[in-house]
Order: C-alpha cells, then structure tokens, then sequence
C-alpha cells in the first residue's frame, strides 16, 4: 500500500509505503515511514480539527496483499505484553500489516506512545516498492525532466488511448502515448488522479501534440498538452493530475 502524506505541522507531503493500519474508519490510523526524517511515524487519516473532515493520507496504490490482520483474540499477546511490561495498554481493536510491525510489541507501544520512532531503533524491514523493474517513477522533477527529454517533450506524439479504473481504494488512469518519429510507444500511468480532462483535437487541428508539461508539485504530478511554468487547473486544453506517475516503453 502507497500513499502521500500530509505532515500538518510541517505543511510538507511526502510518499510512503503503508507498514501497518491501526483501527477503522473515523479512528483509522497509519503506520508509515517518512523519508525526509527517516522515522516511522503514526499518523491520522482523517484531520478532524475541520469540518467537514479531510484526509491527511490519500492512497495512491491499495495493495494489501503482503498484509496480515489481527484483531480479537490475535491482539491478546500484545495486551499481555504491556501488562508484563508495566506499560499502558492501547486498545487497538483492529490492526492490518507487516508481521515484522504488527508483532513488534515494543515497536508498537513506542510508536503509540511517541507517534514517531527512528528507523534504525528497531528490526524492521525497509520495504520498496514492488513494481520497480517494470516502471520508471516520477518522483522528483528531475525525474520529470528526464523523461521530456527522451520523449521529445511529447513533441509530434499522439494520444492513442487511455483507460480509466476507479475502485474504493484507488483511481487510475493509463494513457498510451505515440511518439514513433523520436522515441516510440509509452505507456503513463496515473495512480490516485484528482483531475482528467480530456480535450480531442477540432476537426481544424491535427492531433499530434506540438508540447506538453509534465511538472512535479507537493508529491503529485501534473501533465497538460501545451507548455506551462506552474499548474494552471483552469486550462482549456488536456489535463492529468495525480499523486503518482510512472512509466514505460512498450
């Protein structure tokens, strides 16, 4: 599980892999790294200090397949732990994570406790993410950058298609773009999209593409079919904006 981040006090974003969700809905809590600090940190889903409540965490992949549950009777070893340890007992109803994290009693109730715990202070496994040999993410505008150059800056590109998903836990869009005369076929996937908009050619225009932008904001992404220096949501022309964006060549 991938998500953004909003660090409240900070007023700064960052990505994180999900290591453990810590109760449900209004209470939901998540156990996440932040790699500006390298700490493991526990934060809110929900900001309730304004109405209506926001999400300061937004999914941008909702894989929990390397998740184990616990919940009932599977929470009663930390329970005893913290009776044997003189510790106060958070009462968790329901955690979902890496065993690593959710079986680490010590771990838990210094994170319950502190809400943000140095990396390098307990055993746990670092983890990536999984489809990194596959694609190339976009993470800074570095990144970005590179990618226009060797696509040309979607100079004389075609969109060819693009198909959009929507689940409960995430929104994606997967753009095919031609750009044969300079670079060949990829392949954009937008992962947790906030705005698609997309604007055919007139029967006046051809529909290769002259530009485009590809800027890299607050840890999300936003594209449009003509150049910008900054996002400009109100554009008439095609518009992607993500948390997330990767790529490949097909």
């Amino acid at each position: 599980m991938f998500v953004r981040v909003f660090d409240k006090d900070k007023n700064t974003y960052y990505k994180s892999l999900v290591y453990s969700t810590v109760g449900i809905g209004w209470f939901l809590q998540y156990i996440v790294l932040n790699p500006h600090t390298n700490t493991f940190e526990l934060v809110d889903y929900l900001d309730k200090s304004v109405t209506p409540a926001k999400p300061l965490v937004e999914i941008i992949q909702s894989d929990y397949s390397d998740f184990n549950t616990y919940e009932g009777s599977a929470l009663l070893k930390y329970k005893h732990f913290c009776k044997k340890s003189g510790i106060d007992f958070v009462d968790v109803k329901r955690m979902a994570g890496y065993s690593d994290v959710c079986e680490n009693f010590a771990f838990l109730t210094d994170v319950f406790t502190k809400k943000s715990v140095p990396a390098e202070s307990y055993n746990i496994s670092l983890r990536e993410l999984k489809d990194t040999a596959e694609w190339n993410y976009i993470i800074t505008q570095s990144d970005a950058d590179d990618f226009m150059k060797k696509f040309a800056g979607f100079h004389d590109s075609t969109l060819e298609k693009i198909n959009y998903s929507e689940t409960n836990g995430s929104v994606t869009a997967n753009a095919i773009f031609d750009n044969s005369g300079w670079f060949g076929i990829v392949e954009l996937c937008f992962e947790g999209v906030q705005m698609l908009k997309i604007m055919p050619a007139t029967e006046n225009y051809t529909r290769e593409l002259f530009e485009a932008s590809l800027i890299v904001e607050k840890e999300s992404v936003f594209w449009a079919d003509c150049y910008m220096e900054k996002p400009n949501s109100s554009y008439e022309g095609s518009i992607i904006k993500a948390l997330n964006l990767k790529w490949r060549k097909i």
